[in-house]
Parts: structure tokens; sequence; C-alpha cells
């Protein structure tokens, strides 16, 4: 899977859009035969498709991979990728910090905050500097709850994620987004239930809401 950097660029570039043409994923510097052949066998891995209107776009299993497609290749693909959602808040007004996603899977779509555990660095510390360094905003982040998401868009498995919930609400500074892989806002009364949410954003604020509920394990279907 993925043997070589063309393979795992095709995926990664694919994950930031709906779907692109071949000239638009070919690199300037590399030659179209060559290019073709590593199309070709990203295809045949089932990453990824081509279209009827000739664009080439990620197939489920290519979603799931999406932006980790530089990544070390043996977190693929059916193992749960562990990430810290981020609850933040601001006191004043009780607005909601959101993320809207700018990569695969789920692109498009709106949630809370996310960042990477870190094996040096406790939970908490790690949410406060990626919240910092993504946002320019301040804050101290205390645990909520953990458990596991999986999102299937009909029969196949869109996202399976290992969560571990977090929340902030005392969160200071003013808000200057740094972050590519997608844009932040601030919602005084966001509807998590609506279609432009990520459809784990009502549980995840149920589980903000009334923290006596330490560990979920649920399925959503797009």
């Amino acid at each position: 899977m993925l043997d070589h950097h063309l393979q795992r660029s095709i995926v990664y570039t694919l994950a930031f859009a709906d779907s692109l043409r071949f000239s638009e994923l070919q690199p300037d510097d590399i030659d179209s035969k060559l290019f073709t052949y590593h199309l070709k066998k990203v295809i045949a891995e089932g990453l990824a498709v081509k279209n009827s209107d000739g664009t080439y776009s990620l197939t489920p299993q290519g979603r799931r991979v999406g932006k980790g497609a530089l990544k070390k290749q043996d977190r693929f693909i059916d193992r749960a990728y562990s990430i810290l959602l981020l609850v933040v808040r601001r006191k004043s007004d009780g607005a909601w910090l959101l993320y809207t996603r700018n990569n695969q899977p789920l692109r498009g779509l709106s949630g809370f905050m996310q960042a990477q555990p870190q094996p040096d660095q406790d939970s908490a510390a790690t949410a406060a500097r990626a919240l910092h360094t993504n946002t320019g905003l301040t804050g101290e982040f205390s645990y909520v709850s953990s458990g596991y998401f999986s999102i299937y868009s009909g029969d196949a498995l869109e996202s399976f994620t290992h969560f571990t919930l977090l929340a902030c609400d005392d969160v200071m500074g003013d808000l200057a987004a740094h972050d590519e892989l997608g844009e932040y806002s601030w919602q005084l009364f966001p509807n998590f239930d609506d279609p432009s949410m990520l459809p784990t954003a009502q549980t995840l604020s149920e589980l903000y809401l009334h923290p006596d509920v330490t560990f979920v394990e649920e399925t959503f279907r797009l």
C-alpha cells in the first residue's frame, strides 16, 4: 500500500478536495507516464477512483487515509485513530469555538477542535499548546470523557477514532487562526444537530454539558 512517495502525495492532495483533474494532481516536474503509473497504483489499491467526468477523488477507504498518507503506513486503516477533542468556550458570552474541516475525511463539516496526543506531554498540556499554536488563544483544559466513534456513509466506514474530550471554559485572547487543515469561528448558539455539523458534535456537546458520563462508544451514519 502506497509504497512510493508519489502515491502518498496523490492521496494527500485529494484529501483537500472533493475531486481534481489529472492536470491538477500531476506535479509540474513529474513525467506524465510516470505519474499515470502511480495514479493507477493508487486506484488499484482502492484508495482513489476516476469519476465519470474525468476527475479523480478518494474512495471511502482513501478518505480514511486522508492527510495521513504522508505518515507511517502502519497506522492505516482499520486501527482506531487517537485524537484529543477540545471544547473551547468564552466565559464572557458563552460562545463556542468551532472548527470546519478542509480535508478528508468529512471535509466541509464543523465540530470541535482537535489535537494529537503526545507521548512526552499530558493531554491537558497538549491541548493548551495546540490551542495557542493554531488559534492564538490561551487557556487551561480539564478532562471530560473518552470513547470510540465510528462514522459510516452508507456501508462505507469514513472515520474510526479513539477520542479523549477535554474542555476549556475560560479561554483568553483574540482569535488569530493559523491552521491550513481547517477554519475556526465563534458561535453563540450553535445547532449541533445541523447537517453542516459533524455527526459526533451533538454527543460531544452533551458529554461536556453533562460530565457524569465518562466513556461512550457510538456509531453514526451520514
